[in-house]
């Protein structure tokens, strides 16, 4: 009998204390307002006192109010643009409401959290002191909430909706779980079922209070809702029927949001589906109902908060702000869908993964929520990506097993074969059906048009040995002839419409994947290459619009395969297959460029991209003759130094090509070509070094000129000559000088290879080869000059100056000490003849252009 008295005297302290407050806060907020009243007043009569005229009487000062003599004030009509300028009002950050909300509330909030821990502390004490029996004291927890959920409604119709009247229900909503929760943990008085319904009618009664009270009282029930069945646990670990469960809850909530809207509340509605939708992934007991959850969530998502039963409610997206993250209607809608389809590739990962493996059914019960995309996308711009999205997620997942090597076992052939011809049929049905509407025409036809495409390669990719591989291509390909048979026909008719395109391109795409299957490594590469023709033709024929990036993809996807075929594909050295695949790519970019106008920016494109397989095609075939077919040698020598030098030097000067005709990658072409010529400058400096014949002894075929000394050291002195004269002006210095050092060293091997067969230092250098480099560096010498006195150039004056004392040099010291008989005799005649000539060309260039003094 005491404890009851006490918990009276209890509640009826904490509502005298409750209704003290609210006494105290409604004085003051009447003060407040009453000060506001009389400013307003006094701000009203001096607006007054100044638009009055003449007689009007002085206003009055806080000074001297009744001393002041009355003074004629003039009237004046201010302009309107004069006035002083009023800062604009800027939206606060969610943050800062948060923070204000804090500020303003916290009593409330920590007042109706002390009413719920009064009634879990009261139900303790009751324990602890063994007052009463467990079941007169989980009455007394019980009574005391419905007592103070009574208060609470009593003050709501005597005060209004106040924050504290919603907090002390919420107490009183708390209150009840505590003594529910203890029935069932602690006694064990109720059984699990009993104690899950009574409190998802508590929760549901919060909620629906909250309509009364406020959005607070909203967010513990809501809260209380979706923790009840992990609260009240009865051993079944029945998933579907807490899916059922949650979704009832979820649509309590929807309802709710349609009156009172809070963007936290969303939030926790979102929170709770969501956290529910994975927890069910943890059992297969609730595989077959996940996805009606799912499609169920995503009808109510959008129908209950607007009350928009048929999906028929439409917004323009370009009128909605992207800042405002959380506010209606879009974002709310659009984020709430992606979860739900992030739980949708989940739901279809589970079943690919499982022992089981993917099967029909695991497919086809997830189309109800496509369904719901698909009439959702009807009036929603918002909306419209998700259906493409939704295939890749009912599409990736199937796939994932392929990662580790894992298919499907052959007899789910037919069953997966029949499901996804279903998905197919209702990705293409729903797009079609969207089609005629006649909004976002492209993103419907593609997705209509090529899912049949996309499902088909996925078939062959999770069955590959079940049907033979002509098979699945003469299939791909009659679907992809059926498609460009219907663009031709609307194409021809004049309908050049988006479904047209989209045909044609969808035909283009079947054409790929059966070239995919049909064919392997090479011939694959060629036959992409082929349609670069076709889609220029029907450009050039049908004055095609927009499908510029279709023909740079597949250049992309072109030039990628053979660009890095050393490090992803191997071929069989019995066939000369790079001359048809290298070869041929490079003359349909060819082909296809000339089929196109001059004036059009994708042929400069088509002519880059022919360039630059043009290099790769050369580079191929001389590794394919240097090593007896087998291009793709893990060797790295003399010979791969030398073909990377000039690969890599040419590849810099076709990108920087690219670089000029581009307008968008202009900067990535740019640093492309100065990698290639640092790597190809480091392959260069290996040569004449690491790798160069000279010191390695390494052997050279006796043919003279043509042999690997052109390709290593004769074909780099194009190659600087090509950059000194087509690259950067600001590195043309940079490149002559590589120019001289490369024709430098070339003649130099030429002439000890035409003299020895080789060019080994082991060779002993015989007089006659001094003799020819006497001669010839005299004759650099000469040339260099006199090209200087042309060209009025100082810096090639100085460099033939300086090859001139070299060759000096050489004769007195070298030539004086080796040469013997006429060819000492041959040596300095020749440099003394040289020299006389030298200085008569000198002085008569000298009177025609200025060209530095010899001295």
């Amino acid at each position: 009998m005491g404890f009851l008295i006490l918990a009276i005297v209890a509640c009826g302290l904490v509502i005298g204390a409750v209704l003290g407050w609210l006494a105290f806060n409604r004085t003051r907020a009447l003060e407040q307002r009453v000060a506001e009243l009389q400013k307003q007043i006094w701000r009203l009569k001096e607006e007054l006192l100044y638009q009055r005229g003449p007689s009007s009487a002085p206003p009055r000062t806080e000074q001297s109010p009744s001393t002041e003599t009355p003074k004629p004030v003039q009237t004046a009509t201010v302009p309107a643009q004069t006035a002083p300028n009023r800062p604009r009002a800027t939206k606060p950050s969610p943050v800062a409401l948060w923070l204000e909300a804090l500020k303003t509330h916290w009593m409330i909030w920590l007042g109706g959290a002390c009413i719920g821990l009064a009634g879990i502390f009261m139900v303790r004490y009751g324990i602890e002191q063994g007052l009463l029996g467990p079941a007169a004291r989980i009455t007394l927890a019980v009574l005391s909430g419905l007592v103070l959920h009574g208060a609470a409604e009593f003050l709501r119709r005597r005060l209004g909706a106040q924050p504290a009247i919603a907090a002390l229900a919420g107490g009183a909503s708390i209150t009840l779980y505590a003594g529910l929760l203890a029935a069932l943990h602690l006694y064990q008085l109720l059984s699990p079922t009993w104690v899950f319904s009574l409190l998802a009618v508590i929760s549901f009664a919060t909620m629906l209070l909250a309509l009364r009270h406020g959005p607070m009282l909203a967010a513990i029930g809501l809260l209380g809702a979706y923790g009840v069945p992990l609260l009240v646990s009865t051993g079944s670990n029945n998933l579907t029927a807490a899916l059922i469960y949650a979704l009832i809850v979820s649509a309590a909530a929807l309802v709710l949001l349609h009156y009172v809207y809070r963007s936290w509340l969303w939030l926790g509605t979102m929170a709770g589906m969501v956290i529910w939708g994975l927890l069910s992934l943890s059992a297969d007991s609730a595989d077959l109902f996940r996805p009606f959850y799912l499609a169920l969530l995503a009808w109510a998502l959008l129908a209950l908060p607007a009350f928009d039963w048929r999906l028929t409610r439409q917004e323009a997206l370009s009128s909605i702000p992207w800042r405002s993250l959380l506010s209606p209607p879009w974002q709310r809608d659009l984020l709430s869908l992606l979860s739900l389809l992030v739980l949708l590739g989940l739901s279809q990962t589970k079943q690919a993964v499982s022992g089981s493996g993917l099967s029909s059914a695991a497919m086809l019960i997830h189309l109800p929520f496509v369904a719901v995309l698909f009439i959702a996308a009807r009036r929603r711009d918002d909306l419209a990506i998700l259906p493409w999205l939704s295939l890749f997620a009912l599409l990736v997942p199937a796939l994932l097993p392929l990662l580790d090597g894992a298919q499907p076992p052959i007899g789910a052939f037919a069953d997966i074969a029949f499901a996804f011809t279903v998905t197919a049929a209702v990705f293409s049905g729903g797009s079609l059906w969207l089609l005629r509407q006649g909004r976002h025409a492209a993103l419907w036809a593609s997705l209509a048009f090529l899912s049949p495409v996309i499902w088909i390669a996925a078939c062959h990719l999770l069955f590959p040995g079940v049907l033979n591989d002509a098979y699945w291509a003469a299939v791909t390909v009659l679907l992809g002839a059926g498609y460009v048979f219907v663009s031709s026909q609307r194409l021809s008719g004049g309908k050049s419409d988006v479904s047209a395109l989209w045909l044609l391109l969808a035909g283009h795409a079947a054409y790929s994947v059966a070239v995919a299957i049909a064919f392997e490594e090479a011939g694959l590469t060629l036959a992409l290459a082929l349609q670069l023709i076709s889609l220029t033709w029907a450009i050039r024929r049908y004055q095609l619009g927009g499908v510029d990036w279709l023909i740079k993809v597949l250049v992309a996807v072109v030039v990628a395969r053979l660009t890095f075929n050393p490090w992803l594909l191997s071929y069989p050295d019995t066939v000369h297959w790079s001359l048809w695949t290298y070869g041929a790519a490079t003359a349909c970019c060819v082909i296809a460029a000339r089929m196109l106008h001059s004036g059009q920016a994708i042929r400069r494109w088509l002519e880059a991209a022919a360039l630059h397989l043009l290099v790769l095609t050369l580079a191929t075939e001389i590794r394919y003759w240097l090593y007896d077919g087998n291009i793709f040698a893990h060797t790295f020598n003399y010979l791969e130094a030398a073909i990377n030098a000039n690969l890599w030097a040419a590849l810099a000067l076709v990108y920087h090509y690219r670089g000029q005709l581009s307008q968008h990658l202009a900067r990535v072409y740019a640093v492309a070509a100065k990698v290639l010529f640092c790597m190809s400058l480091g392959a260069y400096v290996l040569l004449l070094t690491v790798h160069n014949p000279y010191f390695l002894s390494q052997g050279v075929a006796q043919t003279p000129i043509v042999n690997s000394l052109l390709l290593a050291y004769g074909l780099p002195v194009v190659m600087a000559a090509l950059a000194a004269r087509y690259y950067l002006p600001g590195s043309r210095r940079f490149a002559l000088g590589v120019f001289a050092l490369a024709f430098f060293v070339f003649v130099n091997l030429e002439i000890r290879h035409l003299w020895n067969g080789d060019v080994s230092a082991s060779r002993v250098t015989s007089s006659g080869e001094l003799y020819t480099y006497s001669l010839v560096w005299l004759l650099i010498a000469i040339g260099a000059v006199v090209q200087a006195a042309r060209k009025n150039s100082a810096a090639l004056y100085k460099a033939g100056m300086g090859m001139l004392l070299a060759v000096i040099a050489k004769i007195f010291v070298v030539d004086m000490s080796d040469l013997a008989g006429l060819l000492r005799v041959a040596s300095f005649m020749g440099l003394g003849l040289a020299l006389l000539g030298l200085s008569y060309l000198h002085r008569r260039l000298s009177s025609s252009a200025a060209v530095p003094d010899e001295q």
